[in-house]
């Protein structure tokens, strides 16, 4: 293939087509330099923030948006040097006030390891980065960052007053902090601003394993529990089949996961994963498909629940080009997994199969996206501002990575809705334990008249192992 052939670094190719996918009413996104940078500089506009990578002819856009300082301080690193435009205003109402500041930043920790080199040339720009933009808005002062610790509002605002004349005395941090917040409620959307700490919570805890990475046992399982007689199941079990969705109880985290799914059933009683299993077991990958567990049918009504969770699109896997920002805009082969809403990407195919952690992680929630000819570049409610360019090569290639993108974002939004109306039914009727769900049942039972019950013969549902459901 051209991704196969091609060296690791190539030059970006020259786009023949535009499109942007649509974004919610409340969000606005800009893909180019340019673009961020008049918006910057408007008073009123949308961003209040923006970094380039050093190219004063191109005007690389590494990151930009609406949380001023703080979520600038994220973007710094993705070039051996950044440079940017920030507005910061400090009061209310008609005294407000309002200054442009020239962003000088690097990343002391190189986190990226760039070299000396590499560090020194994108260094050289800055006389001609500070022209070029300060040709968008009048600049008060250039405040200079060496690492990503500086990027505080404490330290901006110290050198901001510092070339203020009469009015320094009213350039405070408790008047910045006013100004951003009244920006802030007449700017930005409480949904918008609900779904990017969600977004961000669902990358740190909800990241799904590599695709071909093979899903782990629970510890805990004691083969001695897993083997039932059929005498003992005396009525029909509710059972799950392949490709259902359902909530499952870990024994080992003493929870319940609203991400299993059935990936096997068995028809007669055999061997699987080394357990003696009865006809008609059901095993149930979790944990983001890190873990399975095989669940008998006696154990079933314990240990899995039906969930009304969406099901994702399809996952999608391959190789495309990375953007890499570097003194000059770099293209790199990189490995790249789609899938349960993230999209995921590795320096090759072996370390995601081999378990090793992804070199990136986007959660699709909020994703606004620009495609120009075979490179699509994308920002989520996850990337802090951040923005990511990947080059499929063909048009055929874009168009599906782009088609899954958008169906991938979709399902986010729909779990996000899920999760939600499954957190209200859960205060309303928690889900139980295994065994206080089965001692509730017994309680129940017990007061029953003791007739009803065949004397000696366990009921197929209070059937209680120690530790039934293995893994």
């Amino acid at each position: 293939s051209s991704l196969e052939a091609a060296n690791s670094a190539t030059a970006a190719p020259c786009g023949r087509r535009a499109a942007m996918s649509p974004a919610p009413s409340s969000v606005t996104s800009f893909f180019s330099g340019d673009e961020a940078l008049k918006e910057v500089a408007k008073i009123d506009g949308a961003w209040n923030w923006c970094l380039l990578g050093p190219d004063p002819d191109k005007l690389p856009l590494s990151g930009g948006g609406r949380g001023s300082i703080d979520e600038m301080r994220e973007g710094i690193g993705a070039h051996p040097t950044s440079y940017g435009l920030l507005r910061i205003s400090f009061g209310v109402g008609k005294q407000q006030k309002t200054r442009w500041v020239f962003i000088h930043a690097s990343d002391a920790d190189n986190t990226q390891a760039y070299s000396l080199r590499e560090r020194g040339q994108a260094s050289a720009h800055a006389p001609r980065m500070e022209a070029v933009i300060g040709k968008y808005a009048q600049v008060s002062t250039k405040v200079q960052m060496n690492s990503k610790d500086e990027c505080t509002p404490e330290f901006v605002i110290r050198h901001v007053a510092k070339v203020a004349n009469f009015d320094a005395a009213t350039l405070t941090l408790e008047q910045y902090t006013a100004a951003l917040e009244e920006f802030r409620s007449s700017t930005l959307d409480k949904d918008e601003e609900e779904a990017k700490e969600e977004a961000c919570k669902m990358v740190q805890e909800k990241a799904p394993a590599a695709e071909e990475a093979p899903p782990a046992p629970e510890p805990e399982l004691r083969l001695s529990d897993t083997m039932e007689t059929p005498a003992r199941q005396r009525k029909a079990m509710k059972l799950f089949k392949k490709g259902d969705n359902v909530w499952v109880y870990s024994n080992a985290a003493g929870i319940w996961h609203d991400d299993g799914i059935i990936v096997e059933n068995l028809e007669e009683a055999c061997k699987r994963n080394g357990f003696a299993l009865p006809a008609g077991s059901m095993k149930a990958q979790y944990d983001n498909g890190r873990r399975y567990k095989w669940v008998t049918p006696l154990q079933a009504k314990d240990f899995l629940k039906a969930s009304t969770r969406p099901s994702p699109p399809a996952p999608l896997i391959g190789q495309l080009f990375k953007e890499t920002h570097n003194l000059i805009t770099e293209w790199h082969v990189r490995h790249f997994e789609l899938s349960k809403g993230f999209l995921q990407w590795w320096m090759t195919a072996d370390d995601a199969r081999n378990g090793a952690p992804p070199n990136g992680v986007v959660s699709l929630l909020g994703l606004q996206m620009r495609v120009m000819d075979t490179v699509f570049s994308l920002r989520t409610s996850s990337t802090k501002g951040i923005i990511y360019s990947f080059d499929a090569t063909t048009l055929e290639g874009c168009d599906k990575w782009t088609a899954q993108l958008s169906k991938h974002s979709a399902y986010c939004e729909a779990i996000r809705e899920n999760m939600a109306k499954s957190k209200e039914e859960m205060d309303e009727d928690p889900l139980q334990p295994p065994l206080a769900a089965a001692f509730a049942r017994k309680q129940a039972a017990d007061k029953q008249p003791k007739a009803s019950a065949v004397a000696g013969a366990p009921c197929a549902g209070d059937a209680i192992s120690t530790d039934p459901t293995g893994p």
